[in-house]
């Protein structure tokens, strides 16, 4: 087996985008110790439903998830308060 190879740091998205559009994944990437994960489970006061939405929102809700470090869901559950909020739908606003 060859040596995995240490993933290179990046400046930005763009860069790290070309690096694996060319690169092997097999010599960065060591699948011997991945492990199965089940998936979260959904708490059950909570509702989950599909949303679709023009690519444009999108890339502006995962720029802003990236540069306020949060995950994805957490940035659209709270750019939807703020909307509610906004529009005196939310409770206490």
């Amino acid at each position: 087996m060859s040596t995995i190879k240490a993933i290179p740091e990046f400046k930005n998205e763009d860069e790290e985008f070309e690096f694996w559009s060319t690169a092997d994944s097999t010599e960065y990437l060591d699948p011997a110790g991945w492990r199965r994960v089940p998936p979260p489970m959904i708490k059950k006061s909570e509702d989950a439903f599909f949303l679709t939405m023009p690519h444009a929102w999108t890339e502006q809700i995962e720029r802003l998830s990236r540069e306020r470090k949060k995950d994805l869901q957490e940035m659209v559950l709270e750019l939807l308060a703020a909307g509610m909020k906004q529009q005196h739908l939310q409770p206490g606003a």
